[in-house]
């Protein structure tokens, strides 16, 4: 049994390799006056998949008018010692502030070319647009035009096939006791007392301490912090665990049998799909020193049925086999979604953008985790399934960016919306397997910047059901449809391995 979520005194570190990446065009760094309505001139060059170069010329007419009109307003207001306000020689005004009223007055147009630029021409952008060294822009000169260039990702453009009548399977599973057994025993040790220990370490036991980590090729710390959580994996995991985002596929190995005090050191290799580019493929040495561990006790039956106002311990496995069969629904739900997912991108082909790539791949962990999340995981779980997909293949995770453009567009093809009911509803959900407030969630989202992510999880799933509705479903036991997932996900890795 895997009887995850069980209480802790240490506090999580999640993400600690992560960057807070904006994948959004977001041009609030700009200034748009709209000003004389001018229209640039505009070239715009290919460079490369889903990528453009923009040479924007501002005519010499604009600039001239531009800086008449910021000189003429500065002589109006400006007010120097011996001068009445509106009286200031210009000669004088244009040595004293000339040289700020034109670089104003260019950051201005640039910005106000830029904008009018990727308007005219229905350029829909990715990210930020990159200028390149802003020494390399030339000053206002009058009577001169003004050029630069700029740098700029798009989103792919692409059509969508025939949404009606995808082949889906849907796998088909009864709730049975032993999953109820497991179940209650999950509760219980989710419910249970977490005591001090010094080892030696069993599954299950979780642990804190300081750690160290350097990379292959450099020998500076790559990351450092003083509370850093291991837990021993289940029995069942076979060995495997995270340990701060990373699979380590032997980590029971090197945390079992081990004490408070011992430093432990161990190797792994950086994903390929990793967030951060500067692990990826790289081998991983961690050192981390034990300071603290503590071992759950868990709550005896009668007390854990006294913990949800219940009076029999069958009313309890009731409520459990409840839950599962909902939960058991949503994970059906969740297997239609994927094969919908996997059919589109069979489907459609495109090129992502590169830069776009490495800058969305945390943005993408970060909507996956709201999935799931909302699924009804608790943290643990989650960490777990997301430190697996990061040791998926570079190309599983350019699929899944890919994936991302295209329920976008699914999205508007369908019209789907997100209320802010929805956002409190998987707020709650959240919160539920985090055992928390929602407040406490929504506080914790909003100063990360993460709603939108909580907002794009529910868009893109209700996009995927707009398509399970109208799919040709062909029902499969969930123990064969089990067997076909895995003879699936071993070939993907086999084609990884082998370039393909």
């Amino acid at each position: 049994m895997r009887p995850d979520g069980y209480p802790s005194r240490f506090p999580r570190l999640r993400g600690l390799f992560n960057r807070d990446l904006d994948f959004e065009h977001n041009m609030s760094d700009f200034s748009f006056d709209g000003g004389d309505g001018f229209e640039p001139q505009v070239e715009i060059t290919e460079t490369g998949p889903c990528a453009r170069s923009l040479k924007i010329t501002i005519p010499t007419a604009v600039i001239d008018e531009r800086l008449e009109m910021q000189l003429g307003t500065l002589a109006s207001e400006a007010s120097l010692p011996g001068f009445r306000k509106g009286h200031v020689p210009r000669a004088l005004l244009e040595k004293r502030f000339g040289e700020n009223v034109r670089g104003e007055t260019r950051g201005q147009l640039i910005s106000d070319a830029f904008q009018k630029a990727i308007s005219s021409n229905e350029i829909q952008i990715i990210g930020d647009p990159d200028f390149g060294d802003p020494d390399s822009i030339p000053g206002l000169e009058t009577g001169k035009d003004l050029v630069f260039s700029v740098d700029v990702e798009i989103v792919p453009d692409f059509e969508l096939p025939e949404l009606d009548g995808v082949p889906v399977t849907k796998p088909m599973m009864e709730v049975a006791d032993e999953m109820i057994d497991a179940e209650v025993l999950r509760n219980q040790y989710r419910f249970g007392t977490p005591a001090r220990i010094t080892g030696p370490f069993e599954a299950l036991d979780r642990m804190v301490g300081s750690v160290l980590i350097t990379v292959e090729g450099n020998d500076e710390p790559f990351f450092e912090h003083e509370q850093a959580v291991a837990v021993v994996p289940a029995e069942e995991d076979e060995g495997k665990g995270q340990f701060l985002g990373l699979l380590v596929e032997d980590l029971a190995t090197h945390l079992t049998g081990r004490n408070v005090g011992d430093v432990i050191e161990f190797e792994t290799v950086g994903p390929e799909s990793f967030e951060r580019e500067e692990i990826r493929g790289k081998k991983v040495s961690i050192r981390f020193e034990v300071s603290d561990a503590e071992r759950v006790t868990p709550l005896e039956i009668k007390e854990l049925v006294e913990r949800f106002g219940l009076d029999e311990e069958s009313g309890l496995r009731e409520q459990i086999r409840l839950a599962l069969e909902n939960r058991r629904d949503a994970e059906q739900r969740s297997a239609e979604r994927e094969q919908v997912y996997e059919w589109l991108l069979d489907t459609i082909s495109f090129e992502v953008p590169p830069k776009v790539s490495d800058a969305q791949a945390a943005n993408m962990v970060e909507q996956q985790r709201m999935e799931l999340l909302g699924r009804g995981l608790d943290e643990d779980q989650v960490e777990l399934k997301l430190a697996e997909q990061r040791n998926e293949s570079e190309r599983f995770s350019r699929d899944r960016l890919r994936l991302m453009f295209i329920m976008a567009k699914v999205a508007r093809h369908f019209e789907v919306e997100v209320g802010e009911a929805e956002i409190n509803g998987r707020i709650a959900e959240i919160a539920n397997a985090q055992r928390v407030r929602p407040e406490e969630v929504r506080a914790e989202l909003t100063k990360n910047g993460r709603i939108r992510e909580v907002a794009m999880s529910i868009q893109q799933a209700k996009a995927a059901d707009r398509i399970v509705d109208t799919a040709k479903v062909t029902e499969m036991p969930a123990d064969d449809w089990n067997v076909l997932v895995e003879e699936r996900v071993a070939d993907r890795k086999k084609k990884a391995a082998a370039g393909s």
